[in-house]
C-alpha cells in the first residue's frame, strides 16, 4: 500500500512508464507502442521514477 501511495505521487507520464516496466514487466519497445513515446523519452521517464522512488523509500526507511 505504501508503495503504491509512492508511485501516485509521481508525474502522470512516469506513473504509467513506471507500472508497465516495473510490474508488467513490458519492454521499452511494447511501452513505445502502447504510448506513442520514443524509446529514449520512456528510458529517461523510468529512470527519473526509479530514482524518486528509491529517494523516498529510503526517506521512509529513516523515519524513527
Amino acid at each position: 500500500l505504501r508503495v503504491q501511495q509512492l508511485i501516485e505521487t509521481l508525474p502522470e507520464k512516469q506513473q504509467l512508464v513506471f507500472e508497465l516496466r516495473y510490474y508488467q514487466d513490458l519492454s521499452f519497445k511494447d511501452i513505445a507502442e502502447l504510448t506513442g513515446t520514443s524509446i529514449g523519452a520512456l528510458k529517461a521517464n523510468y529512470h527519473h521514477a526509479k530514482n524518486k522512488m528509491e529517494e523516498k523509500l529510503i526517506g521512509l526507511l529513516n523515519l524513527p
